[in-house]
């Protein structure tokens, strides 16, 4: 599948946030505070979407995508645990 060269940023700026969640737990493991180990995650996902060359409003943009993405998902959840207790 071919991708447009703003898709394949777009996809490098979402995997940025799933890398700094993943980098996150590893610190968290390796008995790190969990602010010192969220910090880190944050910088790392900072550097990669400034590698990605995406200007900031695009970047914005799709990380509220993502952020209203899981808002739903996680009303979704608490809708179906309400209808079932």
């Amino acid at each position: 599948m071919w991708l447009s060269e703003s898709e394949r940023r777009k996809r490098y700026v979402e995997g940025a946030v799933i890398s700094a969640l993943r980098l996150y737990r590893h610190w968290r493991k390796r008995g790190v505070g969990s602010e010192e180990a969220f910090a880190r995650a944050v910088r790392q996902a900072l550097g990669m979407i400034e590698a990605s060359g995406m200007k900031e409003e695009e970047v914005k943009e799709s990380l509220q995508e993502l952020k209203n993405i899981i808002d739903a998902i996680l009303n979704a959840m608490d809708e179906e645990n309400d209808e079932e207790g």
